[in-house]
């Protein structure tokens, strides 16, 4: 059950009625009581708890405590990939999120279909994962970009890596931001391939197997953010 729940706007300090998609969760989903307290949050480091006081006709009241603030994570994962079918993407963002990834670029590059570009699902689907593990930040999506303007994007970040079967290991990045670009099904074209590089990306390996997209995205994640064990 999630305990972490993201607004557009936190409530002010004090007696507050809850509304919307947050109430009908609180009330009709989770069932909650009185007594049961929540963390509202918005995803840029602020967040407050809430003890619920009354349930009633699906409309919830809840004491809201004071703001605080928590500091943006001192390791920021770029993960740039382009986005395999459906679930199979929503699965990407679900799951990068509780690893800890910090910004997403959904890509269109020779082999990847435009109509599986979701953003306003995957914004949702983030949203659930983070409250689900407790993620103070929320994770950045950035507009869909063709493989070009991707690379020729000033503000990415230094530390670039593109997962290659045989490159050397990836390895943990102990702070500041990180980029890792993975292929679509059917990996890069050579032209791309060769294209990434000259940007500035290292071949890097994810283990002696080959990986579906997915699964690459993922490990790849993880591995620079340091959750291995």
């Amino acid at each position: 059950m999630a305990r972490r729940y993201f607004l557009d706007e936190l409530p002010s300090p004090g007696s507050t009625r809850l509304d919307g998609a947050l109430a009908h969760h609180l009330a009709n989903v989770l069932r909650s009581n009185p007594g049961d307290v929540v963390v509202l949050a918005d995803g840029l480091g602020r967040q407050c708890p809430a003890t619920v006081q009354r349930v009633r006709d699906g409309m919830v009241t809840a004491m809201v405590a004071e703001t605080t603030y928590a500091e943006r994570p001192k390791t920021s994962i770029h993960l740039a990939f382009a986005p395999p079918r459906s679930s199979r993407a929503d699965w990407v963002f679900e799951h990068a999120t509780e690893v800890g990834v910090a910004v997403f670029w959904p890509l269109l590059t020779a082999h990847t279909r435009p109509q599986q570009l979701r953003t306003d699902r995957w914004h949702k689907i983030i949203r659930a994962a983070a409250g689900q593990c407790d993620r103070t930040w929320l994770p950045e999506i950035r507009q869909p970009h063709n493989l070009d303007a991707f690379l020729a994007e000033a503000d990415l970040p230094q530390r670039r890596y593109i997962a290659t079967a045989g490159g050397p290991d990836l390895a943990p990045a102990v702070q500041g931001e990180a980029l890792l670009l993975v292929g679509p099904e059917g990996g890069f074209r050579q032209a791309e391939q060769e294209q990434a590089e000259a940007a500035g990306f290292q071949p890097c390996g994810l283990g002696p197997h080959i990986l579906r997209t997915e699964t690459a995205a993922l490990v790849g994640g993880a591995i620079l953010r340091g959750n291995t064990h």
